[in-house]
């Protein structure tokens, strides 16, 4: 392994990683896909359930221009129709006994409202391909070398370039350009030593993110005829914020229905089973004060957790959105970029696609080196010592 130099390291094979491996390798197969787990898609996998496979926790694509070019990116890397339609989704909460237009939550201070609101569109993009097929299809298409059980412990550098990582506390893979995939909260520590402050990396560690806790549950019967985003809060103003879900129909078994729900702890928090035990609580009251038979002889109540879902840290990326002093260290988490969700994950692999110099229609449109050198000329130009490049890019 360290005996080769790869012309592309990505860190996390979960859709973002999967877009970027896919799409480089239309110009080069020198490429190294490494991941902690045994397989990759990371939380994008088929759920199988009485109801046939499903989704693995709520999917949802609002209709927006940011998600019609998510999706059509998609498309054009696939090779294949993903849009099916849009349907109205008119979000609605339960109030007084009745269903009522969602039209804000007044005073109450909802604190992760940024990461609910993108489910709160009026219309949704319906698919062709279900998301937990996306993973297959993408790495089909991948020419590189796949690297499970991959664990990066450390970025290593030289001067304003990274030369390695080490994996798994032990081997080392060297790259021309490495692209960051996974949480971006555990940049902090993977960085090489002397890159952030003590100040900065205490900051980005006290950063909120937040932690999806998903409920999913297959409904022996016909629940609901609604077929709009639910809004569920409650009369009782506490720490657990609102949840949102949606009741779908079967295509396997039309007599029955599931239902696909989502609410947002601090994951400072989430390690506390307790927090997460609330959570899941006051979904279900929630669920059951709208919907009194919902939870009666349940076919399958799952849960899932999903650490690191959402958040922004405090480090500012470059425009490129390669990391400040680090001109070969591109980050693709989605949580970086201004659109949410699945949005935001696809936009920001197409974001680093494209300041690499790449377009799925055409060659590619510039040189690496050539768009670096350039970089670094500006970067140069203004005489700033490493430390003081990272104080002036380091949003304290």
């Amino acid at each position: 392994m360290s005996s080769k130099t790869y012309d592309y390291a990505i860190i996390g094979s979960g859709l973002p990683g999967l877009i970027l491996a896919s799409a480089l390798s239309r110009w080069t197969s020198n490429i190294v896909l490494l991941d902690g787990l045994d397989g990759y898609g990371g939380c994008h996998k088929k759920i199988n359930t009485p109801l046939g496979a499903l989704e693995n926790g709520l999917r949802f694509f609002p209709k927006t221009k940011s998600t019609e070019s998510s999706l059509l990116f998609m498309e054009s890397l696939l090779n294949l129709k993903l849009i099916a339609s849009s349907a109205e989704t008119n979000p609605a909460t339960y109030e007084n006994g009745q269903f009522k237009q969602f039209v804000g939550f007044g005073e109450q201070n909802v604190e992760f409202y940024e990461e609910l609101s993108y489910f709160l569109a009026s219309e949704q993009y319906l698919l062709n391909i279900p998301v937990h097929e996306w993973p297959a299809l993408l790495m089909k298409n991948f020419k590189g070398h796949f690297l499970p059980r991959s664990i990066v412990t450390k970025f290593v550098a030289e001067g304003n370039q990274v030369t390695s990582v080490m994996v798994n506390g032990t081997k080392s893979i060297e790259a021309k350009q490495f692209i960051y995939c996974g949480s971006f909260k555990d940049l902090s520590v993977l960085l090489p030593t002397d890159y952030l402050s003590s100040k900065a990396k205490n900051k980005l560690n006290k950063s909120v993110f937040w932690t999806a806790i998903c409920l999913d549950l297959c409904h022996k019967e016909i629940v609901t005829e609604n077929e709009f985003m639910n809004v569920l809060n409650g009369t009782t103003q506490d720490e657990i914020g609102p949840c949102v879900g949606q009741f779908y129909k079967s295509k396997e078994k039309p007599d029955c229905q599931y239902s696909q729900w989502i609410t947002f702890v601090d994951e400072e928090l989430s390690d506390d089973s307790e927090v997460a035990a609330s959570a899941l609580k006051k979904m279900k009251r929630q669920i059951k004060r709208a919907y009194p038979n919902a939870l009666d002889g349940l076919l399958l109540e799952r849960i899932f957790v999903y650490s690191n879902y959402a958040g922004e840290g405090i480090i500012k990326l470059n425009a490129d959105q390669s990391i400040p002093g680090l001109e070969n260290l591109w980050i693709a988490s989605g949580t970086q970029n201004p659109n949410k969700n699945m949005t935001g994950s696809i936009m920001q692999a197409q974001l680093i696609l494209s300041s690499l110099g790449f377009n799925l229609n055409d060659s590619k449109v510039e040189t690496l080196e050539d768009e670096k050198s350039q970089q670094h000329k500006t970067i140069t130009s203004e005489e700033m010592t490493l430390d003081e490049a990272h104080e002036a890019e380091v949003d304290m």
